[in-house]
């Protein structure tokens, strides 16, 4: 396979690799344990919500893929991501005391709003590697442009489950409460990463192309 795409002059870059590992596997997940698993939670006249984000991850997978396949992004970066893969399949499949992980709390605090914290913060760790891929100096504006294009990507998740929530009665959507909660979680994680950038790594950053 290698000496075929070498011959078409085709670059596999290490995001090829990630997306069809992980565009395999979660569709395996998906037909063999998260179908039957929402059916047992959700019930089957709700199974169209099922599909919605099934859809949705989908589609952000290849879009990322899309806009970036041509770059070779830092293996560290994908692993990072991987890790938040990881984070949110556990929380719908990790039971503990006949529950599952999304709906346990650590200091009063919901696991959810964890994997919101620790997504935002691999979300702004990306934007900034990506803005100095392209050439961009890291000043404070830019830093305030990083948190906005997390917190705004953020919104669109929550607009998604907004459409889930006027579509599919008894949803797991939450209520706005849990909403804002999720967009705050985004908020401090972004916040986070841009102060460990300002004033810890990037005094260690010189090559936009590491």
């Amino acid at each position: 396979m290698r000496k075929y795409l070498a011959a078409r002059k085709i670059k596999v870059t290490n995001l090829d690799y990630f997306t069809f590992i992980n565009s395999f596997f979660f569709l395996m997940i998906a037909i063999l344990f998260y179908y039957d698993r929402f059916i047992e939670l959700r019930g089957a006249a709700y199974i169209h919500e099922y599909f919605i984000y099934a859809t949705v991850i989908f589609a952000t997978i290849f879009l990322f893929w899309y806009k970036f396949r041509h770059l070779q992004v830092n293996t560290a970066i994908l692993l990072l991501i991987e890790l938040t893969i990881f984070m949110h399949f556990s929380g719908a499949f990790i039971e503990i005391d006949g529950r599952i992980l999304y709906e346990h709390r650590l200091f009063h605090i919901r696991y959810d709003k964890f994997v919101h914290l620790f997504n935002s913060m691999i979300a702004t760790s990306l934007t900034l590697y990506l803005f100095r891929k392209r050439g961009l100096h890291l000043n404070d504006f830019v830093l305030f442009v990083a948190i906005m294009t997390v917190l705004g990507l953020g919104a669109v998740v929550e607009i998604v489950e907004f459409a889930v929530a006027l579509t599919v009665q008894n949803n797991g959507v939450g209520s706005y409460n849990n909403n804002m909660l999720d967009l705050l979680a985004n908020l401090i994680g972004s916040v986070i990463t841009v102060l460990l950038y300002r004033y810890l790594f990037s005094r260690h950053v010189t090559d936009p192309n590491k």
